[in-house]
């Protein structure tokens, strides 16, 4: 279960930027997380590979989430 942010943004748009970046850090999060399972010991090299690849695709949706919430911003000015 997500917990709600403090301050509740007025604008829906801030809201998104916000919701933006904390699926990011969530999927940067993952991202690591994959990463450091691709480097245990004694496991195949396909399963190394999905593992990195994994990895890859979360650091990729990572980053476009936050080229969203730059976006986002960039439209408020």
């Amino acid at each position: 279960m997500r917990s709600s942010p403090s301050i509740v943004p007025a604008d829906p748009l801030d809201h998104n930027i916000a919701e933006c970046r904390e699926h990011a850090d969530h999927y940067k999060r993952l991202s690591d997380h994959y990463k450091r399972l691709s480097s245990a010991s004694g496991i195949s090299k396909d399963r190394v590979t999905a593992l990195k690849n994994i990895a890859r695709t979360y650091v990729g949706l990572a980053g476009q989430l936050d080229r969203l919430a730059s976006l986002a911003r960039n439209e408020q000015r």
